[in-house]
């Protein structure tokens, strides 16, 4: 039992929220041990969250009630530091950690309940994100680096950690109504527990959420090209201004049908099983190459606007999950977890009208079973190792639709794929202030060969208030399953994306209330992206990379404030041999700086409890500029002097780099707690766009000459617990 001493530092039990010190634990009998949480988002072994051997921010309801936020997007930006996201015309929305964001999400993962819900055919993480329906979640932790040792491949960039409420640890049943004006939304959610007992170990908890998402039209969110010309149906477009024709309202639902999650979970004892459904998505707006004719654009003069449809991206997915522990006895457990998901994805473009085009359609399902087995062999040694199968299936038929199509593979025929990932780590208390993990994980399928993914961390507590961390670690990820097909298909070897990391972090308790962490990362990257010769997805290059992350938090009862600055800077970039991407201008002789990134990136959030009754909350981001995108534009429009029939992606009106400015959101929110009739709240959204309208922009990624500003939005709250 003593072995629990050095690996614990402060624990909650399960479902009381007690904290409970390492000391506590030894007092404590085999079925309580089974009870008490450990946080594991960035190790397989129990690990104390100060000796955690990665940067990790973590969100609390607490957090996620305050932040009045209306999707994962924001509420991410709101807290994470060097997060940041971007809409794009021919995707779903993406994000991005330390300067790395994709034209596909598939450079991180998305995790609930350490399930990976990443959409693996084509796009990579897509459900979840566009949700305001927050009211499931218990906790996020965002792995703000690469965590593939842990959670395999594909968790490049960062790790997305959502953990749901559960019978035993859950808020309070009631309901929560939001109606939102500027960006018109309205929502519903709904929250039930049933105990079947009296033990608190067994019973069933419920969610339920459904949303009417209309987005913001063009008035208060306006699409603003950076290239000026006509329509081929005559609409004269002058760069900097609003686009003189309808488009779609920002953030609309995909087909303006209702977002909805609904959850269960089951619990009894040491068994749990939870099953999610989501449905959701966006539309998208055009690329103004697509309305131009040559040689701005591809359009057929005289083309009706009505020909072009509506784009967007939607996506259906359903989840079922179960895990089981044993206690083997006082040094060792195993648990067991498995589960079914099936993910529907579908893409609409503006040719959607055109005879034998065939929407991009497909659904995917994963079988998958996992066991681990933790061992604590002493006080100093701790150890981790288990294995997990995955069956896939692939190119099934999605709901509303004759044919899979993809376009990679055109017109789908099913697949099936197994892989297989074993995993271990060790930790080891080298003295009474120094542990060190090693850890490595391998993965392979019948596509792929042997992925190797390993990491080596020693952090010292060297005072009871600084923590020193050094870690080296490697990520891969293996491409998307479409591609891998058609390699396959075309007697190709496939390629896998990786990337090398250096990280070096210091923490300081300045004071029981104030925190301070410090953090450099450096990295090297192989990575997978468009190529814009092929249009495939392929190596484009290596690169070289680092940055810096400072962060302030203060935490009283009453008032709580976070402060962040991170900054991002390209080292060094190397073209894959018949590569194209817009990564960056930098091999192009043009900079060297990350496209579609901000280089310094702030951000500020305060809560503060007025009175027992109210209380005021705010957050503010400064995205300072993006050189990186300049480069992009100015190399473009370099290359329109040389060749008229140059590509106009990035071409905008000579000297026209507005969309690359400092970029600022402020939101601000009040709350009132009534004694009788539940709680009520007010937001307002992107405040900063009552004085200029250019404040709330956001670039599109790739397309980094077009913008759109986000709308100044309000929202009213009521939540009423049962």
């Amino acid at each position: 039992m003593a072995a629990w001493r050095w690996t614990v530092g402060v624990v909650l039990v399960s479902g009381l929220g007690i904290p409970v010190l390492g000391d506590e634990l030894l007092q404590m009998d085999l079925e309580q041990l089974m009870r008490v949480q450990v946080d594991g988002s960035a190790t397989l072994t129990p690990t104390a969250t100060r000796r955690m051997p990665a940067s990790i921010t973590t969100i609390d309801r607490r957090m996620i009630d305050n932040a009045g936020a209306r999707s994962l997007f924001d509420l991410l930006e709101i807290y994470v530091p060097n997060f940041h996201y971007l809409p794009h015309h021919w995707e779903a929305p993406h994000m991005g950690m330390r300067g790395l964001i994709g034209d596909r999400d598939d450079k991180y993962l998305l995790v609930v309940n350490g399930r990976v819900l990443n959409e693996k055919t084509h796009f990579g993480a897509l459900s979840e994100r566009d949700m305001p329906l927050l009211g499931d979640i218990r906790k996020i932790d965002v792995v703000r680096g690469p965590g593939s040792v842990v959670y395999g491949p594909g968790a490049v960039s960062m790790v997305i950690n959502i953990q749901t409420d559960t019978f035993s640890d859950h808020a309070a049943d009631g309901v929560k109504l939001q109606w939102g004006e500027g960006e018109q939304y309205r929502a519903a959610e709904f929250r039930q527990t049933h105990a079947f007992d009296d033990s608190g170990e067994h019973g069933l908890w419920l969610y339920g959420g459904i949303s009417q998402y209309q987005g913001a039209g063009s008035d208060a969110s306006p699409l603003i090209y950076g290239l000026s010309g006509n329509t081929v149906w005559g609409d004269s477009v002058t760069a900097g201004e609003p686009v003189p024709f309808s488009v779609a309202n920002n953030h609309a639902a995909f087909h303006d049908r209702p977002k909805m999650k609904l959850h269960a979970h089951y619990q009894k004892q040491d068994f749990n099983a939870w099953l999610r459904y989501t449905q959701g998505g966006e539309q998208l707006t055009w690329e103004h190459k697509l309305l131009y004719a040559k040689p701005n654009g591809s359009g057929a003069p005289g083309t009706p606007q009505s020909s072009y449809a509506t784009g967007g991206v939607g996506y259906q997915q359903l989840s079922l999950d179960f895990s089981r522990q044993w206690l083997l006895d006082d040094r060792r457990w195993f648990e067991l977890k498995g589960g079914y998901d099936t993910t529907v994805y579908v893409r609409e473009l503006w040719n959607l009208y055109q005879i034998d085009h065939e929407p991009e359609n497909h659904r995917e399902e994963e079988y998958q079973l996992r066991g681990t087995l933790n061992w604590n062999h002493n006080a100093r040694h701790a150890t981790a190792f288990g294995s997990e199968l995955t069956f896939s299936r692939w190119g099934l038929s999605s709901p509303g639709y004759d044919q899979p199509y993809s376009s990679v593979l055109g017109e789908m025929e099913p697949w099936s794929t197994l892989a297989v990932g074993v995993f271990g780590e060790h930790q080891w208390q080298l003295n009474s202030w120094l542990t060190q993990f090693a850890g490595l994980r391998a993965d392979k399928d019948q596509y792929t060969g042997w992925m190797w993914s390993p990491r080596l961390a020693w952090v010292a507590s060297v005072s009871e208030q600084d923590t020193v961390k050094a870690i080296l670690s490697r990520s891969l990820r293996k491409n998307n399953a479409e591609e891998l097909r058609a390699q396959h298909q075309a007697g190709e070897s496939a390629e896998d994306e990786q990337l090398d990391s250096a990280e070096l972090i210091y923490d300081r308790r300045l004071s029981p209330a104030l925190s301070l962490t410090l953090t450099g990362f450096y990295n090297r990257a192989e990575l997978l992206g468009i190529n814009f010769n092929t249009l495939r997805t392929q190596p484009v290059g290596d690169f070289k990379y680092g940055g810096a992350e400072f962060e302030l938090n203060y935490q009283l009862e009453s008032l709580q404030l976070g402060l962040s600055h991170a900054w991002s800077k390209l080292d060094d970039f190397n073209l894959a041999a018949g590569g194209s991407t817009r990564i960056t201008a930098s091999h192009l002789g043009y900079g060297n700086d990350l496209n579609n990134w901000s280089n310094h990136i702030s951000k500020l959030y305060a809560h503060w409890q007025l009175a027992p009754q109210w209380q005021l909350n705010s957050d503010l981001r400064l995205f300072w500029g993006y050189p990186g995108a300049e480069d992009i534009i100015a190399q473009t429009n370099a290359a329109r002097l040389n060749n008229p029939n140059s590509s106009a992606t990035n071409l905008t009106d000579p000297g026209n780099f507005d969309s690359t400015r400092l970029a600022a959101f402020l939101d601000l929110g009040l709350r009132y707690q009534s004694r009788d009739y539940g709680r009520f709240g007010v937001n307002g959204y992107n405040l900063l766009g009552l004085l200029n309208k250019d404040f709330n922009k956001r670039l599109y990624l790739l397309n980094v000459g077009n913008y759109r500003p986000e709308a100044v939005a309000f929202a009213l709250t009521w939540e009423y617990g049962f």
